[in-house]
C-alpha cells in the first residue's frame, strides 16, 4: 500500500496514516517513544523539497526537544538582552 513515488522525507508515512485515519480501524497515537517507532535522528537534507524540509523541521521540533526548551531557543535573544540589563543593574549599583 505504500506509494513508491514518494521520494525524499516524510511522505510516506502522512499517507499510510491518512489511510488509516480512512479506514475502519482505530487510529491510536501514543505518547510512548518507541512503542509503534523506534526513534532515530532526523537530517533534514538540502535536496527535500520545501515542503518535504518544513515537515521535516515541525518532525525534529515535536519529538526532539519539550515545548520549554524549544521556546528557551526561540527566546534566547531575548533572554540574553534580560540578562545583559540585570547584569549592568546589578553592576551600576555596586559601583555608584
Amino acid at each position: 500500500g505504500f506509494d513508491l513515488e514518494v521520494k525524499g522525507w516524510g511522505g510516506e508515512d502522512v499517507h499510510l496514516y491518512r489511510k488509516y485515519l480512512h479506514s475502519s480501524l482505530m487510529v491510536v497515537r501514543t505518547p510512548v517513544p518507541g512503542l509503534f517507532h523506534l526513534w532515530h535522528e532526523k537530517h533534514c537534507a538540502d535536496e527535500l523539497t520545501p515542503e518535504q524540509y518544513r515537515m521535516c523541521i515541525q518532525s525534529k521540533a515535536m519529538n526532539e526537544a519539550s515545548h520549554s526548551h524549544l521556546g528557551m531557543l526561540v527566546f534566547r535573544e531575548e533572554i540574553e538582552a534580560h540578562l545583559r540589563k540585570q547584569a549592568y543593574k546589578t553592576n551600576s549599583e555596586a559601583v555608584g
